[in-house]
């Protein structure tokens, strides 16, 4: 199965660190940029999110969910944006992955890429004890 690349990969494992299932955290202070919220769902479920307000109502764009195998590596399972919802990654009942959309595993292993260098820059993990830059 395609994974994420090596230095996005990176970046969740850097903003994902020592969450226990069902937390979340938030990234950032605004600065100019959007914070990003990261929630662990499940042990190896996790949503990476940017939330804006329109109308009132709090509107995740994009908001992706990854899966994360016992050997540290990471899969996006799907995308929400404002357009709609894409699948990669089918799970099955026990929650592991159950089947798969080649195409649209390509393109979110893609986006999740430039995703994280512009996380990485515009949150300066860097500065981060212990990040991995």
């Amino acid at each position: 199965m395609r994974t994420i690349s090596k230095t996005a990969a990176k970046v969740l494992d850097t903003i994902t660190g020592a969450m226990s299932a069902g937390t979340m955290r938030k990234i950032g202070d605004g600065g100019g940029f959007m914070t990003v919220v990261v929630e662990r769902l499940t042990a190896d479920r996790f949503s990476v999110a940017h939330y804006y307000t329109q109308n009132g109502d709090l509107c995740a764009d994009p908001e992706m969910e990854f899966y994360r195998f016992g050997t540290g590596a990471w899969a996006p399972v799907s995308i929400q944006q404002t357009y709609g919802r894409q699948v990669a990654i089918v799970l099955g009942e026990d929650g592991k992955p159950a089947a798969l959309r080649p195409r649209v595993l390509r393109e979110l292993c893609s986006f999740t890429t430039m995703w994280m260098r512009n996380i990485r820059a515009q949150q300066d993990l860097c500065r981060i004890p212990a990040a991995t830059c």
